[in-house]
């Protein structure tokens, strides 16, 4: 938190890639021929491209993936079989991780006050899983209506409910105890994103593991997965965040 903001960036580029390695292995178990070094690669230099150069870094940094990864198939060993799938989710990927990834370091690095930029990082963590909490205990406890059964058995309307109480009530606890520059109706208004899409950032996630036959990203944390599994619904709502700032004016 206290450290500059490019070790944050770094520590969080680092767990994106392993994100993104875990994705393509479940691509790849699933018989799609996607690459096994290259895409990690491509992912790492997007999010170097972003931390350096910033918005402009990421944009050319995505267009050249786009651009360059049919290309690529060209040589990959089981061409041209598979290679259009194969295609589609190494650029899905890098793309989709290195966008989700970069605003996720955004968060701590693009406020210019540095303490507006560790404490938004921190409202974004907190909410996020104590929403998630919240909506684990009253699923469990009161949940009786599928929300997902097939994606997500164990979701319940009962819980997303409890999720979004807890998310509004995390948000106002966060704000009257460390409170960010931000006034009130734009603390609501992020507690509303957070609410929507760190839920559906699961679901996505679950969507890919059903697909690919898998029950988790991959065995890295005993009892919890691996780190797409962990980092799923920070990383799908942190754009959202970025643009809501953004739009308002509260971010340049």
């Amino acid at each position: 938190m206290w450290a500059p903001g490019w070790v944050s960036a770094l520590l969080i580029s680092v767990l994106v890639v392993i994100a993104g390695d875990e994705l393509c292995r479940m691509a790849r178990g699933s018989g799609l021929a996607t690459g096994r070094y290259l895409p990690v690669v491509a992912l790492a230099g997007v999010l170097a491209a972003a931390a350096i150069y910033g918005p402009a870094g990421l944009g050319f940094a995505v267009a050249t993936v786009v651009v360059a990864a049919p290309a690529i198939h060209l040589v990959h060993a089981s061409a041209p079989v598979g290679a259009l799938a194969g295609t589609a989710v190494d650029v899905f990927g890098i793309v989709y991780l290195g966008i989700t990834g970069a605003c996720f370091a955004w968060l701590r690095t693009m406020p210019t006050d540095e303490n507006t930029g560790i404490r938004l990082l921190i409202f974004f963590l907190v909410v996020i899983w104590l929403g998630d909490s919240g909506a684990y205990y009253v699923g469990k406890n009161l949940g009786r209506h599928k929300m997902a059964p097939i994606l997500s058995p164990k979701k319940t309307w009962e819980g997303l409910a409890g999720g979004v109480a807890a998310t509004f009530g995390a948000a106002a606890i966060f704000q009257t105890l460390f409170p960010l520059p931000f006034g009130w109706p734009h603390i609501l208004g992020l507690a509303a994103i957070l609410s929507v899409a760190a839920p559906v950032g699961d679901l996505v996630v679950s969507l890919f593991k059903r697909d690919t036959g898998v029950k988790d990203s991959s065995s890295l944390i005993p009892g919890h997965g691996g780190l797409l599994d962990r980092t799923d619904s920070l990383l799908f709502a942190a754009p959202f965040i970025l643009l809501f700032l953004v739009v308002v004016g509260l971010l340049p």
